[in-house]
């Protein structure tokens, strides 16, 4: 039977269980960065054909996004949430079977889809149940907990594609799946009230939902500023392994460690961020986090512009770059909830879907204009977070309006 949500144990339970929800689409992307040679070969493919899977999924994704916000709305968290995570976990267990790199393709597009349907609902579980500062806090605390997912994925994909070879990744996430399954499915509640839920979704309810959305100012300003500052890290997720095992000639056993450390110091600015939103408000501290982002991105561009890169430099600018998001995307999401709490499934959507579009157009520049080192990196870096920043420039006029 479900947990009530007066018990008290629930705040922790629903805490955890969603950040285990949300690191769904973390573990698809990054288990599997440091085996992409290896499955390369193993389908006699040029490793950009691999490295399209990171691409399709990020489009499966927001695919999955676009639709699952209203339908959540419409039919209720829990049951998009249980279907999102079993499309994940059917795609992932079939995956190994695949004899051509485009079933592969497919494949990743349905799990990705999966994995739409089902982060979707993350932050509005939240939403439906807290308002204001606590928002901010539980979306703080779940991305913390989340972000521990990209930190042990590098680990656990290296470790099972050494051991067991790269098709065991894609069983361990399908068990990972099959697990979060019984979880919702018996802890979970529904939190969308019953009265609210009309069980029929037209298209012209869809793209009506969406329309109010874009009728806020203030929301679409902040809905790009946050995607553009975190399609930057989706830039070095994309580059990471020829940035780190090629370029940089780092063995795969350091590859891991590498990538993890971006992570800890996001964790590090989560529980910072935290503490502090009790003295501060959440865009107070959104200013402070895009402020991080834009001096790293500028210190990583001056490191990569003469197209002599040195390992150190890159290396503390990225860990700056990718960490400030600790204090940007819990503070984000929690502003643009609260502005719409009306259409709560389909703002949360607008944010995955816009996030994952822009990554995909983003994260295949420095493909488009490859050099051989790492200038494009740097440039297309840079530019997310300037971009992030004017964007946001811009939500503070609009908010002060409102």
């Amino acid at each position: 039977m479900p947990i009530s949500r007066h018990a008290s144990y629930f705040i922790p339970v629903l805490t955890v269980s969603l950040a285990i929800l949300t690191a769904m689409s973390p573990l698809a992307i990054d288990t599997y960065l440091s085996s992409m040679p290896v499955i390369a070969s193993f389908f006699g493919v040029p490793i950009g054909m691999v490295e399209i899977t990171l691409t399709v999924y990020f489009l499966g994704f927001a695919a999955g996004n676009f639709l699952g916000g209203p339908l959540s709305d419409a039919f209720g968290r829990k049951k998009l949430a249980l279907t999102g995570i079993l499309l994940y976990g059917v795609a992932a267990a079939v995956i190994p079977s695949s004899t051509q790199i485009q079933h592969v393709w497919m494949l990743r597009a349905l799990q990705a889809f999966g994995g739409g349907f089902a982060s979707v609902t993350a932050m509005v579980f939240v939403r439906d149940w807290f308002e204001g500062k606590q928002v901010a806090r539980l979306a703080t605390i779940i991305s913390m907990i989340m972000m521990f997912a990209p930190l042990m994925a590098p680990i656990i994909g290296t470790g099972l594609s050494e051991w067991l070879g790269w098709k065991a990744i894609f069983y361990f996430l399908a068990a990972y799946a099959a697990v979060l399954f019984i979880i919702f499915a018996l802890v979970i509640p529904e939190s969308r009230d019953k009265t609210l839920l009309t069980y029929a979704l037209t298209g012209k309810q869809l793209i009506g939902k969406y329309q109010v959305f874009f009728q806020s100012k203030p929301a679409v300003m902040l809905l790009f500023a946050t995607s553009f500052a975190l399609s930057g890290m989706f830039v070095f997720i994309t580059s990471s392994s020829f940035m780190y095992l090629e370029y940089f000639g780092i063995s795969t056993h350091i590859f891991p460690v590498l990538f993890g450390s971006n992570i800890l110091l996001n964790v590090v600015l989560s529980l910072v961020n935290n503490k502090l939103l009790k003295k501060f408000d959440p865009a107070q501290m959104l200013r402070i986090g895009l402020f991080l982002q834009l001096a790293a991105g500028t210190f990583l561009f001056i490191f990569t512009v003469d197209g002599e890169a040195h390992f150190l430099p890159v290396f503390l600018s990225i860990v700056a770059y990718v960490g400030s998001l600790g204090m940007v995307f819990g503070n984000s999401t929690a502003i643009i909830l609260n502005l719409m709490p009306q259409i709560a499934g389909s703002a949360n959507a607008m944010i995955g879907v816009t996030r994952f579009v822009i990554s995909f157009v983003v994260g295949s520049l420095p493909a488009l204009f490859y050099t051989g080192n790492l200038q494009p990196i740097g440039a297309v870096m840079l530019g997310c977070t300037a971009i992030a920043t004017l964007f946001f420039t811009l939500f503070k006029r609009h908010y002060r309006a409102t």
